[in-house]
């Protein structure tokens, strides 16, 4: 009895331990790294992941034109958690931007888990509330501040790639119309004009 006990019980470490090497192997389990961004429920903070993916769309048909590719992000560090008053700045410093200074981002980080939501796209400068990245390997160095005083800074790197969808994006006519008063009287309009014009709108 004991002997089949056992064999029961080196069973299941067996399967559980398969178990976790086929979810590690199809992405299901992953060790979230000390410091990076999550983007999409996924954490990186190390460029030996595989990189990330900024889907943009070529629309085509009767309405071309393109969707810039990118994705929405929050920073986290494991070592310091949010805390009222806490921002947190990233700032890309990779080699290879133009302008005077690198992309960055200034974050509020004062809730939860991760900071204030950001987006991340592709370019070559800095770029308003955009947080600019180029493909392959980029490298970020990070400060976490409570106003003028430095709570943590450190470094990680992380590695995007660009995909590019084409859709179909058809047309319509929409009716934009005016309206005029010509003649008031007691300060109410008696004689309206109504006028428009049809303007081609792409669809989705």
């Amino acid at each position: 009895m004991k002997t089949t006990a056992l064999k029961k019980i080196l069973s299941l470490i067996g399967l559980t331990i398969i178990s976790l090497m086929v979810a590690v192997t199809t992405g299901h389990a992953q060790e979230i790294p000390l410091v990076g961004f999550l983007l999409g429920g996924r954490a990186v903070g190390d460029s030996t992941q595989t990189p990330v993916s900024l889907v943009g769309i070529r629309f085509t048909g009767e309405c071309p034109g393109e969707q810039v590719a990118s994705t929405r992000a929050r920073f986290f560090s494991k070592s310091t958690r949010p805390a009222p008053e806490l921002r947190a700045i990233v700032k890309n410093v990779t080699f290879g931007f133009a302008g005077e200074q690198k992309p960055f981002t200034d974050r509020e980080y004062f809730g939860g888990d991760v900071s204030e939501r950001f987006e991340v796209r592709f370019g070559d400068r800095h770029q308003g509330k955009f947080l600019a990245v180029q493909p392959g390997e980029n490298q970020f160095e990070y400060e976490i501040k409570r106003g003028n005083q430095s709570i943590e800074t450190g470094k990680f790197s992380a590695s995007f790639e660009e995909q590019t969808l084409e859709r179909d994006r058809g047309s319509k006519l929409v009716w934009r119309e005016t309206k005029r008063c010509r003649r008031y009287k007691e300060k109410r309009c008696v004689d309206e004009e109504v006028s428009g014009y049809y303007e081609r709108v792409c669809q989705g």
